[in-house]
């Protein structure tokens, strides 16, 4: 009866709150407990601070996988492509999402958004950078259908994230992040407001290989949480990733395997009630 129960508020609570909500496809982000924001650098930074695809100059592709919670009623599948445009154009990028949840064989929710992401430098030489970047992006939900077999309907709407991202000497970063500025909302009789977050945060690299960052994350009517982690490269193919959050208070793990061109992360979460969450990520550059 006790986990029928969670199961049911677990379901409730995707289906209403954390719609579209709580995406962070990136292993290599989650083992530094999501504290990526001045630090977003990769084929997944468009989730994160859109501006640092400014830093990308080659071709990137990426997927990754996870099931929240490790409840097999829940999936979460993410793609995403970067292009490198020019030094003065900066790099664009496309990404696509899907997430579900299904359970005893019926859909009862299906979530996807498709993005296009632009960052660009303002300014960028030996000393200094400046780079912004944004997201355009389509959402659609589409709900199951009710005990009496009837269709609950479906919806789309579009969002507008906004990123800052600076460096001062290439050791210390600063990010901003403002995730659906333009403050969408779906459903036509019932509108519900799709989340709206802010994340600052800084990240310092004292030298090659050592990467330590903390970030803010405000979600409006939520509490602030604090994300803290660092990543260090332990072998040449081989990274390291640790980190912590609060509100609720979580601790995460990850690890990173690069060969030649191919990259693969793995990462961690906990939470102080339900289970852990298990991410996969495979990257190729080019």
């Amino acid at each position: 009866m006790k986990k029928t129960i969670v199961v049911l508020l677990l379901i409730v609570s995707y289906l209403s709150g954390g719609a579209f909500d709580d995406r962070y496809p990136s292993p290599r982000a989650t083992g530094m407990s999501n504290a990526f924001v001045a630090v977003a650098n990769d084929v997944w930074a468009a989730y994160y601070n859109p501006a640092g695809l400014s830093n990308i100059e080659n071709y990137q592709a990426g997927f990754a996988y996870q099931k929240p919670f490790g409840y097999s009623f829940f999936s979460s599948v993410f793609g995403s492509a970067v292009v490198p445009i020019s030094a003065q154009y900066g790099t664009a990028g496309i990404s696509f999402e899907s997430f579900g949840v299904k359970y005893k064989g019926n859909s009862l929710n299906q979530e996807y958004v498709a993005a296009l992401s632009h960052g660009f430098f303002l300014l960028n030489d030996i000393h200094t950078s400046l780079s912004i970047g944004y997201n355009l992006k389509y959402y659609h939900m589409a709900l199951g259908e009710s005990v009496g077999g009837v269709e609950l309907g479906s919806g789309g709407t579009f969002g507008l994230d906004f990123g800052v991202q600076a460096s001062v000497y290439k050791r210390t970063y600063l990010g901003l992040y403002v995730y659906n500025l333009n403050s969408p909302t779906l459903g036509a009789d019932t509108a519900h407001d799709l989340p709206r977050r802010v994340v600052i945060g800084a990240a310092y690299r004292p030298y090659t290989g050592l990467t330590t960052a903390i970030s803010m994350n405000k979600s409006i009517g939520y509490e602030t949480q604090i994300e803290g982690g660092f990543e260090f490269a332990l072998l040449e193919m081989l990274n390291l990733r640790f980190g912590a959050s609060t509100n609720p208070n979580r601790f995460t793990a990850g690890l990173g395997i690069v060969y030649e061109r191919v990259q693969f992360d793995y990462g961690f979460r906990t939470h102080p009630v339900l289970a852990e969450t298990h991410s996969f990520g495979l990257m190729y550059s080019w």
